[in-house]
């Protein structure tokens, strides 16, 4: 299975956990993957247990992750958000 996801589509992903998901702090969460970005919002990150992605200005993406169990169960977790129609702003 490939499980690899855009750039366009982990903003998707920060976009509902942020418009849907509780604030803790400076973090939202939903399910239990995080969210959180810098004071001007240029860059953005998700979290998820050893899991983060840095989405920073102009589309570069940034993927760190020590077990690769928990990077497929994170993207899984994301393409499950993408799909919600609570988080679908495109329908």
């Amino acid at each position: 299975m490939d499980n690899r996801l855009t750039t366009k589509e982990f903003l998707r992903v920060f976009d509902c956990i942020r418009s849907t998901g509780d604030r803790l702090d400076n973090k939202y969460l939903l399910g239990e993957v995080y969210a959180w970005h810098d004071y001007d919002g240029y860059t953005c990150w998700l979290g998820y247990r050893d899991v983060t992605v840095t989405l920073m200005f102009h589309g570069s993406l940034k993927i760190e992750f020590e077990k690769s169990s928990n990077y497929s169960d994170f993207t899984k977790q994301c393409l499950a958000m993408i799909t919600a129609n609570h988080c679908d702003r495109e329908s």
